[in-house]
């Protein structure tokens, strides 16, 4: 095959994690890789699984040859370091200097990159440098709460050990309690046990290491005499042994308590609010080094290809993190490996809001294109309808009002710790400099409210820049006359703040300097925290106008008018200056699949129809309804989720599907599980922390009425003709985001399992196992019919049927493999930096986008469809684009399609969309003949 790029090809013992420090901390041996070196990897398009026990190493290994068919040039591993036990995703790392066990060890590591390069794909892997997974799992942390501040460990963890209470003073604060430590202890709760981790404290499931300074007899006897250990376990028994316990507790180097206790006086940095994940402290360089080693060593030896950097806006100092990385990786990747050696990092850019110009990165992970590209699909009069009927006119609270409080509530509740833990530094840093004192609370107040006005997840201060600039400066101005807009802080507080986050600190004192830059960094690794949890798990799960615009890095209260504009400027901004940015449209993160967000934004095309369905629903299953303590379940907010939910995961092509209760089955018990964790995460009528059983007991119990069958309500009926209604819209919207995703600037993610139709939720819904051997299967298929065309291509019946059928999924697959290929082979001329928007004209013309890439002979023009529901029923190709034309302006006579193979010719400088789209609703050009 020419066109297609390189051959078809369809395809289909463990490392024990260290009991103990001292073996974690030995040298790590060199991985051997078998694999001569090859000539660079070209990044091109990258696709991600998700490794633990369910999908192994092994499997992903016997899934490369697919891969490398389907036409992706790396896979792009989850983190695969030793996690804590059963862990699923990977990101509570627990040893990071061996491939994690459950998912086959280093041998298995190795042998899947052996694999990967033997059929041309490169690896990219995900790392975690901001934190760990707590528990007997880590040795590390094992040592820290053994021995305290004089652990060899105590440099790697992220813990205030200068502690406001003498009760935390040099300790751990460990909220895992289930109740107050008086409780616990009279219940008889706690234990002594010895185990293969040595002496210990259990509770339940959770056990903790003893000083073996602090042993008691009855352990040191058991230790050394095995016949022993009966007394060990009776040594807790009784009221004397529950205060032998006490006493045993306070020598401690940590503090067990109540798990309610965390928001209030947890004294080590999370991830978020995640008290199982600690922050490390990364910034020191033993400690960078000591993490890293293993990751550096895989670079070392040819392993790996790339690095994704999970959740960069924890580190103290992203920059000097990211230099350190960069100086280490690039000493020890093998020579002659071609371009810079690509590092990605996880950063969630607000609207507007560009990667740091000194971030020696290729980009970010994409989820600014992701949602610049959402609102392209999205009809601006239809959502302006759905947002105005959901707010009832203009009474209700538009979205950034949501989202302020949101972050507002989040920081005073679960990062309540947090605050504290910075309020003290400020008020003391006030004092050193003689400014009018306040209370600690005055202080926290003031950093509340200007954290939760801040536009952006945080600013980018360090020790070499330790000055408000550019764009941060601006942010923290914004946020600051908001902040004092509200009053709802004390203005000398507010005052205070702003003179230490926007005065000139060039000529202070070096120590009041120092104590300054100290508590900026601080504050910096609170505002991401804050933005997360108070945005994207919080204020996303409560404003429900479209649900398919409440993605991570959305901003439902942009407006969509420019959408088209904003779209062009972000793909040129990527071609001149992060042409090796990923560009996402699915990760593990997103909260509905890029299939189920395209069938809700066409709700925004026929929004009379939609209002009139929400109307009836809602009349038909008010009684369906629970009162529980005077709030009716579910909230309106929480049924538009229902609602939405049902219509974006319903089959594609499947009128009937309400009436097979297996597919009924699963539809509920998806919904079910989807909208517990949606009204948790809004933290309206019940949250995580205190979950309402009544409250959710009452929403699952309207969900399976209203999905029931035999319900007179006859709701499963009236979904399968709304979905008719909106679906066909939603598909061209599908594939239409499909071929911006693949040819846009910037390096195609693939999510894995979407090159099939995939509509899924958000995890563990996106989690579900991928039927690989159908899809292996069906691109065999679409390999003979591409050997049956020409050029790639599949003769014109072929395509012409996959299109009639087009809910079967082989269309897509088709033009994803056949993207991804043409990608492959356009690497080099589509990396240059030429990127320019095509105007179109005509009836149609809002109706179409156009873009231009690469120079010459290697020029590409892409065209898609938007708002395909005003170009009435099928397929939006052929004449239904009447007079609509794009005006190219090239010294170029013919252009072929290289998905369809037909041919166009140019009429005055441009081309008739009718032709273009004659036999597919998307196109990439290529010139044929030059005038």
């Amino acid at each position: 095959m020419t066109a297609g790029g390189g051959e078809w090809g369809v395809g289909g013992d463990d490392v024990g994690t260290p009991t103990h420090p001292e073996a974690a901390n030995s040298p790590l041996p060199t991985l051997q890789n078998s694999v001569a070196p090859l000539r660079e990897r070209l990044l091109s398009a990258t696709y991600r699984v998700q490794l633990n026990s369910a999908f192994t190493l092994h499997d992903a290994r016997a899934r490369v040859p697919y891969l490398h068919a389907l036409g992706v040039s790396h896979l792009y591993l989850s983190p695969v370091l030793a996690a804590r036990a059963g862990s699923t995703h990977g990101y509570d790392v627990a040893d990071p200097t061996q491939v994690n066990p459950e998912i086959g060890g280093d041998e298995a590591f190795v042998a899947l990159a052996e694999e990967a390069h033997a059929h041309g794909l490169g690896l990219v892997l995900d790392i975690v440098p901001n934190h760990m997974g707590i528990g007997a799992d880590n040795p590390y942390w094992d040592d820290l709460l053994a021995h305290g501040p004089r652990s060899r460990y105590a440099s790697w963890f992220d813990v205030q050990w200068r502690a406001e209470t003498r009760r935390l003073a040099n300790k751990v604060h460990l909220p895992v309690l289930g109740d107050s430590l008086d409780a616990v202890l009279a219940r008889g709760e706690l234990s002594l046990e010895v185990t293969g981790y040595g002496a210990r404290v259990r509770y339940f499931d959770h056990h903790f290491p003893i000083d073996p300074a602090t042993y008691p007899p009855e352990i040191e006897l058991a230790l050394r005499d095995p016949s022993a250990l009966p007394a060990v376990g009776e040594w807790s028994q009784g009221e004397e042994g529950a205060e032998r316990m006490r006493a045993l507790l306070e020598q401690q180097h940590y503090v067990l308590d109540f798990w309610r206790t965390a928001s209030r006086d947890i004294n080590y940095r999370r991830f978020f609010d995640v008290n199982e994940l600690i922050a490390l402290k990364v910034e020191d360089a033993e400690v960078f080094e000591a993490t890293h080693r293993t990751v550096l060593q895989f670079v070392a030896d040819g392993l790996v290809d790339g690095l994704r950097i999970d959740h960069i806006d924890g580190l103290l100092e992203p920059r000097r993190y990211l230099e350190r990385l960069r100086e280490a990786v690039d000493a020890r990747r093998p020579p002659g490996r071609g371009a810079r050696f690509p590092i990605v990092v996880e950063k969630i850019l607000a609207p507007g809001e560009t990667l740091p110009a000194d971030w020696p990165v290729e980009g970010t992970t994409g989820y600014e294109f992701m949602t610049t590209l959402e609102d392209v699909f999205i009809d601006p009069a239809g959502y302006a309808r759905l947002e105005s009927h959901y707010r009832g006119g203009r009474d209700g609270p538009d979205f950034h009002a949501v989202a302020y409080a949101s972050k507002r509530a989040v920081l005073r509740n679960a990062l309540n710790a947090d605050v504290r833990r910075v309020a003290p530094m400020l008020a003391s840093l006030a004092k050193q400099a003689k400014w009018p004192a306040k209370s600690i609370a005055a202080y926290a107040g003031a950093i509340v409210e200007v954290v939760a006005a801040l536009p952006v997840y945080r600013t980018y201060m360090d020790a070499e820049r330790p000055e408000a600039e550019g764009s941060d400066r601006g942010m923290l101005v914004r946020a600051f006359a908001e902040a004092r807009e509200r009053y709802l802080a004390d203005a000398d507080g507010l005052d205070a703040l702003e003179r230490v986050l926007l005065g000139t600190w060039r000529d202070a004192p070096p120590e009041l300097a120092r104590a300054r830059l100290a508590f900026v960094l601080r504050l910096q690794q609170i505002t991401g925290p804050a933005a997360a949890k108070g945005v994207e798990d919080t204020a996303l799960y409560v404003y429900a106008p479209l649900a398919s615009r409440n993605e991570v890095g959305g901003d439902p209260g942009v407006p969509v008018e420019d959408a088209v504009a904003r779209l062009h400027v972000l793909l040129a901004a990527r071609a001149e200056r992060t042409p090796r940015a990923l560009n996402a449209t699915n990760t593990h993160d997103t909260k509905r699949s890029a299939d189920v967000r395209s069938r809700l934004d066409a709700l925004s095309e026929h929004p009379e129809s939609w209002e009139r369905r929400l109307r009836l629903w809602r009349r038909r299953h008010r009684e369906l309804r629970k009162m529980v303590r005077g709030r009716l379940a579910p909230t309106r907010t929480t049924d538009h989720f229902i609602y939405q939910a049902l219509v974006g995961i319903w089959p594609i092509g499947s009128g009937t599907a309400h009436e097979d209760s297996v597919v009924v089955t699963e539809l509920r018990a998806r919904l079910t599980a989807y909208i517990q964790k949606a009204v948790r995460e809004a933290k309206v009528s019940t949250s995580w922390t205190d979950p309402d059983a009544e409250y959710e007991g009452a929403v699952e119990g309207f969900i399976a009425a209203v999905l029931d069958r035999a319900s007179p309500a006859r709701y499963l009926r009236d979904v399968a003709p709304l979905v008719a209604e909106v679906g066909a819209t939603g598909i061209w919207n599908a594939l239409g985001r499909l071929v911006v995703h693949l040819f846009a600037p910037g390096v195609p993610d693939v999510y894995r399992g979407d090159e099939l139709w995939f509509q899924a939720l958000v995890d563990p819904d996106n989690r579900r196992p991928v039927d690989w051997d159908e899809r292996a299967a069906r691109l065999e298929e679409v390999r003979r019919a591409c050997d049956a065309g020409s050029d790639g291509v599949p003769p014109l019946d072929v395509l012409r049927g996959w299109l009639t059928c087009v809910e079967n999924g082989t269309l897509k697959l088709y033009l994803t493999t056949r993207l991804l290929r043409l990608r492959r082979d356009d690497g080099p001329a589509l990396a240059t930096g030429m990127y320019r928007p095509i105007a179109a004209e005509g009836v149609h013309a809002n109706r179409v986008v156009a873009f231009r890439r690469g120079e010459g002979a290697a020029t590409r023009v892409v065209l898609f469809p938007r708002l395909t529901g005003g170009l009435g029923t099928g397929a939006p190709v052929g004449a239904r684009w009447a007079d609509t034309r794009v005006r190219l302006d090239e010294g170029v006579e013919k252009w072929r399609c290289l998905l369809s193979g037909v041919d166009v010719a140019t009429d005055d400088g441009t081309l008739a969309v009718s032709a273009v789209l004659a036999e597919l609703p998307v196109a990439v050009l290529a010139p044929t003949k030059s005038v």
